[in-house]
Order: structure tokens, then C-alpha cells, then sequence
């Protein structure tokens, strides 16, 4: 059915629960990049239970309100993500109910055959306190509902990188299994998964999940900027600007230039930045 940008600013966007056990923050860990160096102290404080250290990016996957664009109408075959920004308030706790509550923030039309920008805005709590942990922003590239009117007041834009050439550049490999290891975080998206799926979204195969590659982002920034280990981000964000398949190569450029990090990961054996306009900060 079509929808309307006041059904959809109006939609009630379902609350959602839940308690993070350390094995699924290992799971995360390892859907993402860390692990891979099994023998490196760093990489096993994220992946054995003992002292374990929670991987700051899980908040994205964390009590997460399910594809509930889908019932407020959006065509989901054609819902791609855009971009992403995660706000770390406080470590995530393991073991302790979680809640989080969602809100639309705005919708920006583009015209019935270009599609709409769809942002709204996450807020995971622990409960029973209601302590902030971590807020999440996203927003939705609705390619099948243009046309729809736009609403609510636009996010101010990412701060481009830098022109000059990174300080630093980490190059990792991603699994070609990759996407499906990650879908066990909770994003069963066939799209991610099943070739025939994808083709009729307009895909040659399955492609890796948005929010996998921008935990291999955070994972990437933490890698090279830790001065002993892995730092952590504090905040990181991104706008989704290609694809990636799993069996990929990312090359993560890195800037730091005071608190600020920014960075971008491309492709390179097929010549595309996937995530563009990074910005970050350590915590």
C-alpha cells in the first residue's frame, strides 16, 4: 500500500527488549572482525568470556524493534540503509534487561521515482533505572516510496574526510560467509542471504549487511589507533555509499587530527567506496 510521510511520522514504532548474554556479544565480536588474530591478547578479550570486553558497535543490534518499516507500509524489497550514527553513553552492560524506545525524525521525499530518506532516532536504556547507553540514528534509503511528502526536520550532514592523504589505512578481508554468520545478530533480511532475493532487488548476489561493514569500520579505526590494543569508538557514523559482498577487501583510510577521527572504506578490487563521510571519536 502506499504510505504518506504523516502515516509513517506517526507510525507507533514498537518498543523492544532485551538482555545481552556474553556469548552474544561474542558473536557480534566475531560476525565483525575481531578473532581474527586468535593469538593476540587484544582481539581475545573480545571473544572469551573472561573479562570480557564488549564491543562498543553491538549497541546497533541490540533490543532493535524488528523490520517494522515493512508494516508501517514501506516497500522493504527496496529498503536499502543510508547511513548510520551511534552514540556510546556508556559501556553496554551484559546480563541486565535492556529497553529501547524509538522516534521518527524526518522524512525526505526525493520524487515518486527517486524514492525517500526515511531517519529516526533509538534510544536503548537499562531498566528498571533507565541509564542511557546508547543512541542510535538511522536513516533508511526507501527507494520504492517517492512520493510520499517529506516531514520533520533533516539531520545537518556529515563532515566530509579530509582531502589530504590518511594517516593510516587498515586492510582487512571479509569472509564469504561473512553475511552469514552476521544475520545471527538478529537481521534475518534475505536479501543478505538468498541469491534469488536479491536478484529481484537488483542485486547480482546476496550483499553484506550495512551494519556489518560499519562494525568492520569500527573495528578497523579501533585496530589502528589503539596505542596498546583495540581502542574503543565513543561515536562513529557513516553514510552507506556501495554495496559490499561478502569475500570483499575493505581498505579503511583513517584521519586523526585531535579528538576527530574520520575515515572511508573502499573496495578497491572493484573500485567503490562503500562507507564515505566517517566520523568518529575514541572513548
Amino acid at each position: 500500500m502506499a504510505i504518506s510521510a504523516r502515516s509513517l511520522m506517526e507510525f507507533p514504532i514498537p518498543e523492544a527488549r532485551q538482555t545481552v548474554s556474553a556469548r552474544d556479544a561474542i558473536l557480534y565480536a566475531l560476525s565483525v572482525g575481531y578473532g581474527t588474530e586468535p593469538l593476540d591478547t587484544a582481539h581475545l578479550r573480545r571473544v572469551l568470556e573472561r573479562d570480557l570486553l564488549v564491543v562498543p558497535t553491538l549497541a546497533n543490534v541490540v533490543a532493535h524493534a524488528g523490520p517494522w518499516m515493512q508494516d508501517a507500509g514501506v516497500n522493504w524489497q527496496q529498503l536499502v540503509h543510508a547511513e548510520q550514527r551511534l552514540t556510546i553513553h556508556r559501556p553496554l552492560p551484559l546480563d541486565g534487561p535492556l529497553l529501547s524506545r524509538s522516534r521518527m525524525l524526518s522524512i525526505v521525499d526525493r520524487g515518486v521515482d527517486k524514492g525517500m530518506f526515511a531517519t529516526f532516532e533509538r534510544s536503548i536504556v537499562t531498566l528498571p533505572e533507565e541509564t542511557p547507553v546508547a543512541s542510535i540514528v538511522q536513516t533508511n534509503a526507501c527507494r520504492g516510496d517517492g512520493g510520499c511528502g517529506s516531514a520533520g526536520v533533516p539531520l545537518d550532514p556529515l563532515t566530509p574526510v579530509p582531502e589530504r592523504v590518511a594517516d593510516a589505512m587498515f586492510s582487512i578481508r571479509v569472509p564469504r560467509d561473512a553475511a552469514l554468520l552476521y544475520r545471527l545478530n538478529g537481521d534475518l533480511n534475505a536479501l543478505h542471504v538468498d541469491p534469488a532475493y536479491a536478484a529481484q532487488a537488483g542485486f547480482p548476489r546476496p550483499i553484506l549487511h550495512g551494519l556489518c561493514t560499519f562494525g568492520y569500520a569500527g573495528y578497523a579505526i579501533g585496530r589502528a589507533l589503539g596505542a596498546e590494543g583495540i581502542a574503543d569508538v565513543g561515536f562513529i557514523a557513516a553514510r552507506f555509499t556501495s554495496v559490499v559482498f561478502p569475500g570483499d577487501r575493505l581498505e579503511v583510510d583513517i584521519w586523526h587530527e585531535d579528538r576527530e577521527v574520520y575515515f572511508r572504506a573502499r573496495v578497491p578490487e572493484r573500485g567503490v567506496t562503500a562507507l564515505d563521510y566517517g566520523n568518529a571519536r575514541l572513548s
